[in-house]
């Protein structure tokens, strides 16, 4: 099959979020699998020099635009069998930051009307066409309303993967008639409206073939108001088109046999390789070396979703009570990264606080960890848990989303399990949770067991992968 991707981020390129760890490793694995491959993200300023002097300019073409013909270059790069095509306009692409902009709505309408314009000049043939999240979500609206492209959208099938409902791209009205060129009268109580406003996403699931999640659990839980962010009876309409896939792991990014960003590469056979780690990861963190001690660590976006809150109720207590060391990599809303750093000050030997990212100190925190917190309220899939569990790390997770989905409580009879959980749902508390992880610390043959499991399971992407390929097969087959 012939698949085109499109997204706002993709490693190594491009990356904020989970998205941008999906688009770098599914497309790869697709190809493996016999297909072709292609995908459409934005050329922004911040994409390293390293790539970019590989880019080679392939195309200059003329996207109609906000009333008017605007440009743009595509740029092609090929890397393990996938070819990547970058659209570049110095006016929307050219800062250095992927979102946040004050025009995003017109920047990502750019990209959705540049892709089929470009596919269109360039003459791409396509089965499958599958978009990510809101930033790319008006493409099948597009195939299928606006003529100039009604010669593309005959021929393929389009999938509309939400990664995470939180985040729709809403925008005033004008956005969207001035951007593609449509009357008011027309948007006025169309199904692309939305309280007045344009959404994109809900655009998307409303004229997608096919709608994904990025979890099982996930998929189920935006149905209901509590999870739908505004949007569960649109996607209440879509329910029977709407498929829960698991994301996979990118195994060659993240795999401690060979990474080079930690102190010692080790696997399932060697895993006391984790020891010099740890000693690594609390060196780089300053905080006091030492073995025995239970090193906990959190790797996250500091926002609400992320259960902040929890910990701001339930860390102090257990610092000041256990034999605990806590390190934290993420930034985010203020209050929170004052949070953290507040309990620096206030337990210097057992708290260190990074306010930012730095992808190598990522890796050596995962490698040397010996749990990892994720108290979130909901999760659409989550990747840092898998990424902990093939490290050796146990997570410590909330059972919502992706987190239901990969972590299993330990059960000590039959060794079994790879994790432990709160429900906040049932009023099983995440501090409880902890609580059991660190009792399981002090017992060697169970800690090894539950390490030994979650290293062992197999989270890649093949299997994921596969689930994608029959979705697309069954949509070719429709047509």
């Amino acid at each position: 099959m012939k698949i085109i991707m499109t997204a706002s981020e993709c490693v190594p390129f491009a990356k904020t979020g989970g998205l941008a760890d999906v688009m770098g490793a599914l497309p790869k694995e697709l190809v493996e699998y016999g297909h072709d491959v292609t995908v459409f993200m934005p050329k922004y300023g911040l994409i390293p020099d390293e790539f970019v002097k590989k880019f080679s300019l392939l195309e200059k073409v003329s996207v109609p635009f906000y009333g008017k013909q605007q440009m743009c270059d595509v740029y092609q790069y090929r890397s393990e069998n996938v070819r990547y095509l970058f659209l570049g306009n110095e006016e929307y692409y050219g800062q250095p930051q992927v979102y946040s902009e004050a025009d995003d709505g017109e920047r990502f309408g750019f990209f959705n009307i540049a892709v089929l314009t470009v596919m269109e000049q360039l003459k791409l043939k396509a089965d499958i066409i599958h978009v990510h999240d809101w930033h790319a979500a008006v493409v099948p609206f597009l195939l299928k309303e606006d003529n100039r492209f009604k010669s593309l959208g005959a021929a393929v099938k389009t999938v509309l993967t939400i990664h995470n409902l939180q985040f729709q791209g809403a925008f005033q009205q004008s956005v969207f008639t001035e951007s593609f060129g449509i009357e008011v009268d027309q948007f006025e109580g169309s199904a692309i409206e939305w309280n007045g406003n344009y959404n994109m996403l809900k655009t998307g699931i409303l004229y997608a073939d096919k709608v994904t999640t990025v979890s099982p659990s996930y998929r189920d839980e935006i149905l209901t108001a509590k999870y739908g962010e505004g949007l569960e009876t649109i996607l209440q309409k879509r329910e029977e088109d709407l498929a829960g896939i698991l994301n996979g792991l990118d195994t060659d990014i993240y795999n401690p046999a060979t990474d080079l960003s930690i102190e010692m590469e080790f696997d399932q056979t060697s895993i006391e390789g984790k020891a010099v780690n740890k000693r690594a990861a609390q060196s780089s963190m300053a905080l006091p070396i030492k073995g025995h001690i239970p090193l906990t660590v959190m790797i996250s976006r500091l926002s609400g979703q992320k259960g902040i809150d929890v910990l701001e109720a339930t860390l102090p207590a257990l610092l000041e009570s256990n034999e605990l060391q806590f390190a934290l990599l993420g930034s985010g809303e203020e209050k929170y990264e004052e949070f953290f750093l507040d309990l620096a000050r206030q337990f210097p030997d057992k708290v260190a606080v990074h306010i930012g990212f730095n992808e190598d100190l990522a890796h050596q925190l995962y490698a040397g960890a010996d749990i990892f917190l994720m108290p979130s309220h909901f999760e659409p899939c989550g990747l840092s848990q898998l990424i902990s569990m093939r490290y050796g790390t146990v997570p410590v997770a909330n059972k919502t989303g992706g987190l239901k989905d990969t972590v299993i409580e330990y059960d000590r009879n039959n060794q079994t399990g790879n994790g432990f959980l709160s429900d906040f749902t049932r009023n099983s508390p995440f501090d409880e949770a902890l609580e059991r992880a660190l009792l399981l610390y002090r017992e060697s043959e169970h800690w090894e067991a539950i390490k030994q499991n979650g290293i062992k399971a197999d989270y890649s992407w093949k299997r994921s992968a596969k689930v994608y390929e029959e979705l697309y097969k069954n949509l070719v087959r429709e047509r």
